[in-house]
């Protein structure tokens, strides 16, 4: 008989177990030497989270396979473009009138079989930080051999020679795809939610609910700068492009200074211009005749700032806050300037930045001081390290 589990909401949102270390696990094995997944969206994060796994999984010789749906423009170019290279089998399904939504990924082996089954789609959201819901199934071959068919049944329903709406996807129509419109970078994928999300007079205070991060890109993972228009690629996507992708989010360990000025990372910026939309179109007046003036961010980056300390409590909350943003040339840095930070924020919290989704907003500023419950897990979000900075040195990571 099959065996039977719940993947929990709450479960995947706290960290207590995430499908992406259940995917993982399975490809570290030595149980399955097949692997089916498919899912309404996806996104470069978690297969770049995977690669390397996925990767070593095809030198053995076992398989992939992979169905994605692409309604809505919920599966991303760079998902399609790194699916066609670490795949052997990859299909979209498209039926104008209704979605695509189902969520499987199916491991098979010799002795074994496993199905996932829930709500988990292929992006950092559903392998990780949503509150996701599956169904475990595990199989015994040969006696569970009816559940294996009920399996095969899920997928071999979808492909091409059963369902009309399944086409197998290469560079050529992926390329068609981008020019449709049906599919779009993660960048102009985001802008996009953003202007169709209705407007918020603040962001949400968290519920203190102890939530843990995604987990951190790869060091070396190489970012996605914007890309405006969509540019659709002509030939197989170079090596570079493939190891590009759109960072939700930068975390930080930060100093403020005295007067409110906090040095951001040179080697993060270098790694990701396009996050803080660098380089700038402005320049600094400077206070003093003959003084240097510096490019500067114009207008200002708008952002909304909550600080948490000890107990989870709220130390400052401030929405709508200019940014100044400032490339500091003799060092090769980006400084930003928040004053109300002074006094409130020790060294070394850690500086979480990502993009608002609230219209008006650019950035969600959230700090977590070493006293906040939250602090630990966000600075193991942190996976590179910059060079001096004092005694302790700074840490900072992509995800």
């Amino acid at each position: 008989m099959p065996t039977i589990e719940i993947l929990k909401p709450v479960d995947q949102a706290v960290g207590k177990r995430r499908l992406l270390e259940e995917l993982k696990a399975n490809l570290d094995g030595h149980d399955y030497v097949d692997l089916r997944w498919l899912v309404a969206y996806a996104k470069a994060g978690p297969l770049q989270r995977l690669r390397s796994r996925l990767e070593a999984w095809r030198k053995k010789g076992r398989r992939i396979h992979a169905i994605f749906g692409i309604d809505q423009q919920g599966t991303s170019r760079e998902a399609l473009e790194l699916a066609l290279a670490l795949c052997n089998e990859v299909y979209v399904t498209q039926e104008r009138g209704i979605t695509f939504h189902p969520k499987a990924y199916i491991f098979t082996g010799t002795a074994k079989a496993r199905l996932y089954l829930g709500s988990n789609n292929l992006t950092v959201g559903g392998t990780e930080t949503n509150f996701e819901a599956a169904v475990v199934v595990d199989a015994i071959l040969p006696a569970d051999n009816a559940v294996l068919a009920e399996m095969n049944g899920l997928w071999d329903q979808l492909l091409p020679a059963q369902c009309a709406a399944t086409r197998v996807l290469d560079q050529a129509l992926l390329n068609k795809l981008v020019a449709d419109g049906d599919v779009v970078d993660e960048h102009t994928l985001r802008k996009t939610q953003k202007t169709s999300t209705k407007s918020k007079k603040s962001s949400p205070l968290k519920s203190g609910l102890k939530l843990k991060p995604p987990s951190p890109l790869p060091a070396g993972t190489k970012t996605a700068p914007p890309v405006l228009p969509v540019l659709i690629p002509k030939t197989a996507p170079t090596t570079a492009a493939l190891s590009a992708v759109q960072a939700v989010g930068l975390a930080i360990q930060i100093k403020p200074h005295h007067n409110g000025e906090i040095f951001l990372s040179k080697i993060a910026i270098n790694q990701n211009p396009g996050f803080f939309d660098f380089p700038f179109n402005g320049m600094t007046t400077p206070k003093k005749a003959g003084g240097t003036p510096y490019p500067q961010r114009l207008p200002d980056p708008v952002v909304d700032i909550q600080v948490y300390g000890a107990g989870g409590a709220l130390l400052l909350k401030d929405d709508a806050y200019p940014l100044n943003t400032v490339f500091y040339e003799p060092k090769k840095e980006i400084r930003i300037t928040a004053s109300k930070l002074v006094g409130v924020v020790p060294d070394y919290s850690v500086l979480v930045i990502t993009p608002s989704d609230t219209m008006d907003i650019d950035y969600e500023l959230t700090i977590y001081t070493p006293q906040s419950p939250d602090y630990a897990s966000w600075l193991a979000a942190c996976n590179q390290q910059m060079p001096g900075g004092g005694k302790v040195a700074r840490k900072f990571g992509w995800f």
